[in-house]
């Protein structure tokens, strides 16, 4: 029984690989989104020798993504790791998605979200062209409009709360960057941390190791049964 229960726990593993996998590969063209990365250990069981496989609650990828040009003027790109401030129902949040727009009136969004500027209130930007600054510094039709908060989650656990929005997992305000450790580049995209090919690749192993890992489970069961049906023939 006992190696029933370890082969159901490896299944059951890998099956939340599975579906860390698929949400990785779904977000590989979401500008700036942070793959997700699950850790597995094993525990020991309630006094069997055994020990069962666990998945940890997943952390995120915080690596430099990949930056490429698209010549938008309201595209951003940070390079460092800053995330930018937005304002929601909730609170603040913070993301790495520069695929910026302009509402109706004038303010700034990303994510969904209205860009916060330094002192927490969104940022409204007048008609003209725009410009941004590596830090920040926002401009429109040559009239200074303020800067756009960047937050520093150096040391910080961040969870995803979708939408390619985050948070630090304790709840917590992020402090201000400092300093010059991040940059934002107009006209630029941050990509996803992990590519289409390699979360493509990691979804077939995955699903291969998933479906190796139920049939142990079928194998076993089976060869209970037949155990069972063994020694009730022979009382």
């Amino acid at each position: 029984m006992n190696g029933l229960y370890v082969a159901a726990a490896g299944a059951a593993s890998q099956l939340r690989q599975l579906e860390t996998a698929t949400t990785n590969l779904a977000n590989s063209s979401t500008p700036g989104f942070r793959r997700f990365l699950d850790v597995m250990r094993a525990v020991a069981g309630n006094g069997s020798p055994f020990q069962y496989a666990t998945i940890e609650k997943a952390s995120l990828d915080m690596a430099q993504g990949p930056i490429r040009s698209t010549d938008n003027p309201l595209d951003v790109a940070i390079a460092g790791p800053a995330f930018i401030t937005v304002t929601t129902p909730q609170g603040p949040a913070y993301t790495r998605n520069g695929e910026m727009q302009v509402a109706a009136d004038g303010t700034l969004i990303t994510a969904g979200q209205p860009v916060s500027g330094i002192g927490g209130a969104p940022l409204r930007l007048p008609p003209g062209p725009v410009a941004i600054a590596t830090d920040g510094s926002l401009s429109a039709g040559g009239i200074p409009v303020g800067r756009i908060a960047l937050a520093d989650p150096t040391g910080v656990a961040m969870e995803s709360i979708g939408g390619s929005l985050y948070r630090p997992a304790n709840g917590a305000t992020l402090n201000a960057i400092t300093g010059s450790t991040s940059q934002l580049h107009q006209g630029s995209i941050e990509g996803s941390t992990g590519s289409d090919v390699s979360q493509m690749v990691a979804l077939m192993n995955v699903n291969r190791s998933y479906e190796a890992a139920m049939h142990s489970v079928q194998s076993i069961d089976q060869n209970e049964d037949r155990a069972i049906q063994a020694f009730t023939l022979q009382g």
